[in-house]
């Protein structure tokens, strides 16, 4: 067995509601429930996602939140019709969904998100940036603004100012966290889609700061580095499982919480057993144990990928084609999702938490060929041919047909 202490983070707001302030339609009233059916497909996406980011980043912390990309995944899956709304309602697990009950079961999520627990802010923001003169199905429109509360601003992608601006609003709503989504974006880029994601939580209860103390971390390769290691003993919530331990650490009034798991064979391996049925069986069998001993790494991270490749290994394939349906996002279709990016960084001390993150898909026009013209107005060269013998009956140059 490694000694190693591998800590596996999952982000817990598609299964735990989290506190927050979203804001809602005026004049309705906050949901109290979400339909389990979003509950199960958002968690069951999360841990389908996984295992192709660990791919992609062997030996790297892998940190993401799959709450932000679910979220703008259901905006843009608005759009789309066809067999590109198949694929990626497999994707997402929302099969069984018609999207009018996607979209009311997301603002019911969100509608919760804004209820504040003590000491738990969660501010979550959507934004549509369609170019300059792109146009955009009033329905779509409508559904976007109704459902996931949507700013909605226009830009001019052939300037410089256009990346910055979306930075700039994913900065803001981020507290700062996540200061540059994109790097670049193209020119003929006609949409852009975002969701921005800030969270940030005390424990109930703090770790003592005069108790942290240097102590090895041991990598899952055998070596070992020095890191501050927060300490804590008390009543927790814990699970012994098979090759695995794991604590629950609740933050603020305790709706919302971190939990560890520590493996004992490295977190790839244990990323292999995260199904939604094993976590769920998970969950239900933490118990409250007194004098726990909970040894924790102060850490933070940031995490930046392009998700384009882990989306069409999932199965979301036909969206960056260019034979893509997005016909019911603007008139006439023609567009494909060139680009989903996302980041998200956290730091944890003795506090508690702030994390933050932002999901950006920007959607494009895809390349009209010219039409077919021949004029033959300058000489030219015919041929008739018998095709069934390959026979040329008659050939010739005409310079003058006069």
């Amino acid at each position: 067995m490694k000694k190693g202490i591998a800590v596996l983070l999952v982000l817990l707001s598609l299964t735990l509601p989290l506190a927050g302030c979203f804001t809602a339609r005026p004049g309705r009233a906050a949901a109290t429930e979400v339909d389990e059916r979003l509950l199960a497909a958002n968690t069951g996406f999360a841990f389908k996602l996984l295992p192709h980011l660990l791919q992609e980043s062997p030996g790297d912390n892998v940190f993401f939140s799959p709450a932000s990309i679910a979220i703008a995944l259901a905006m843009t899956y608005n759009g789309a019709a066809g067999g590109t709304q198949e694929e990626m309602a497999q994707v997402m697990g929302v099969e069984t969904m018609p999207p009018a009950e996607l979209n009311a079961a997301n603002r019911d999520l969100l509608s919760i998100l804004e209820n504040p627990d003590h000491g738990v802010e969660t501010l979550l923001a959507n934004s549509l940036w369609p170019a300059a003169g792109a146009e955009l199905l009033e329905d779509f429109v409508d559904r976007i603004t109704k459902f996931y509360a949507a700013e909605i601003s226009s830009l001019d992608y052939t300037k410089n100012d256009a990346v910055s601006t979306i930075n700039n609003w994913v900065a803001k709503k981020t507290k700062g966290k996540i200061p540059e989504l994109f790097k670049d974006l193209s020119p003929t880029t006609r949409l852009v889609l975002v969701n921005a994601l800030y969270f940030k939580a005390a424990w109930s209860k703090a770790f003592d700061k005069k108790l942290t103390h240097e102590a090895p971390f041991f990598l899952e390769d055998g070596t070992n580095i020095t890191v501050p290691m927060m300490h804590r003993k008390g009543t927790f919530s814990c699970l012994r499982g098979d090759g695995f331990q794991a604590v629950r650490l609740p933050y603020g009034k305790g709706r919302v919480a971190m939990y560890v798991f520590v493996p004992e064979s490295g977190t790839d391996a244990f990323a292999a057993l995260l199904t939604p049925q094993n976590w769920k069986n998970w969950l239900s069998s933490f118990r409250e144990t007194d004098d726990a001993l909970v040894f924790l790494p102060r850490f933070s991270a940031r995490f930046s990928r392009e998700l384009n490749e882990p989306l069409q290994k999932l199965g979301m394939e036909a969206a960056f084609t260019g034979e893509a349906d997005f016909s019911g996002m603007t008139p006439g279709g023609g567009w494909f999702v060139s680009l989903v990016m996302h980041e998200a960084a956290i730091e944890v001390n003795e506090e508690g938490t702030e994390a933050a993150a932002a999901t950006g898909v920007a959607m494009d026009e895809a390349a009209v060929l010219d039409p077919f013209i021949l004029r033959a107005d300058r000489p030219f060269f015919f041929a008739i041919c018998d095709d069934s013998t390959g026979t040329i009956l008659f050939l010739g140059i005409i310079k003058n047909p006069q």
